[in-house]
């Protein structure tokens, strides 16, 4: 088992890994299938917990006190594939990774042994990380700690890599009805006295 540093790599000795994503609060992972100009082909290619599995990668929710984990199996993966970026964001609105220290463990997914481990240092107002990618070099597969940092969540790294992130709807203001004109009075019956016809006429005597 290797402790990896950022930006080192390692062969990978296992066709399926599985990365394990763990920290002291809760995380959400995802995987991201990027081809070589580095965006993914169309949102399928974004793995997570809404859309939990691509070509040739799948999420798994982790347990309770457990991460989650982006499970690769390299045979599947297509040819235009060049990488698979492991990412996770933080789950609490607001919150930072300032105190908090995210673990990768990236280990066989058939027989469970660890291959790897990558924590990133020093990390502060990112709200969410790219933590390592799994890439090919040839005909061979291997693990690279990245540990870099955005600080604009999830929905930053998605569009980075090209996924179309929608942004919630505008509420929509419920229609005004128009204002009805007032009715107009009824225009007097022929014939009929006034408003002003009703009383006496001006300079009766008042009834006794």
């Amino acid at each position: 088992m290797t402790a990896m540093t950022p930006g080192s790599n390692l062969p990978l000795s296992a066709a399926r890994v599985a990365v394990d994503v763990t920290a002291p609060v809760r995380l959400d992972v995802s995987g991201l299938l990027l081809t070589a100009d580095g965006k993914v082909r169309s949102d399928d290619d974004f793995v997570f917990y809404n859309q939990p599995s691509g070509p040739g990668v799948t999420h798994t929710a982790g347990t309770s006190g457990g991460g989650d984990t982006i499970t690769v199996d390299t045979a599947a993966v297509p040819p235009g594939i060049d990488k698979i970026v492991v990412t996770a964001s933080l789950d609490a609105p607001g919150a930072t990774f300032a105190g908090t220290e995210p673990t990768a463990t990236v280990r066989s997914a058939d027989d469970g042994s660890v291959l790897a481990t990558f924590t990133p240092p020093q990390l502060g107002p990112e709200t969410a990380l790219v933590v390592v990618e799994v890439y090919r070099r040839g005909d061979a597969w291997k693990v690279r700690a990245v540990g870099q940092g955005y600080a604009n969540g999830l929905a930053g790294i998605a569009t980075d890599f090209g996924v179309s992130v929608e942004e919630p709807a505008a509420p929509v203001a419920a229609p005004v009805a128009p204002q009805q004109p007032a009715t107009p009075p009824a225009p007097p019956h022929p014939g009929a006295p006034s408003a002003g016809q009703w009383g006496p006429p001006a300079g009766s005597p008042a009834p006794l």
